[in-house]
């Protein structure tokens, strides 16, 4: 009974790991010319330091909301912060005029505004990627490649 109980529980934990192990891409509107970028230029961005796109284009970024799974990750990770660091930044007033941040429910609303905004960038789980978003590379990786900083735990 003991043993059964113990792989049941073996079972459960590993299933817990998998659903939140998401690999998550960086995407932006289909006609930015921007086709890779690095952690640390990317963690400019999300800190509101860099705020246009090389074509003077503004930036808005579209997350899903902070306590959706995946995304305690996806902003230490980024901003090379703590959790409640992330969320400070990501939500200071002051970034409306900057570079905004808009905050939606699902990786499908983040595609959404993506996909019409061509100034926005979005992180989504990969998985759910559509052809209507371009996926850039982070320090020269894309999505399952070794290596790549945003492979989820």
């Amino acid at each position: 009974m003991r043993k059964r109980l113990l792989i049941l529980g073996l079972l459960l934990i590993g299933v817990t790991a998998a659903a939140f192990a998401t690999d998550f891409a960086i995407i932006v509107h289909s006609t930015n010319p921007v086709r890779a970028t690095t952690l640390a230029d990317l963690a400019k961005i999300f800190k509101g330091k860099t705020h246009t796109w090389p074509t003077d284009r503004n930036i808005t970024i579209v997350l899903r909301d902070t306590d959706s799974p995946g995304m305690k990750f996806v902003i230490e990770k980024i901003l090379g912060v703590t959790f409640e660091e992330g969320k400070a930044i990501l939500n200071d007033p002051s970034r409306k005029i900057t570079a905004p941040v808009v905050f939606v429910s699902s990786d499908e609303e983040v595609i959404k505004i993506v996909e019409s905004s061509p100034g926005a960038i979005g992180v989504v789980d990969v998985y759910n990627i559509t052809s209507g978003v371009k996926v850039i590379k982070i320090d020269d990786k894309q999505p399952f490649d070794p290596g790549y900083s945003l492979k989820g735990h």
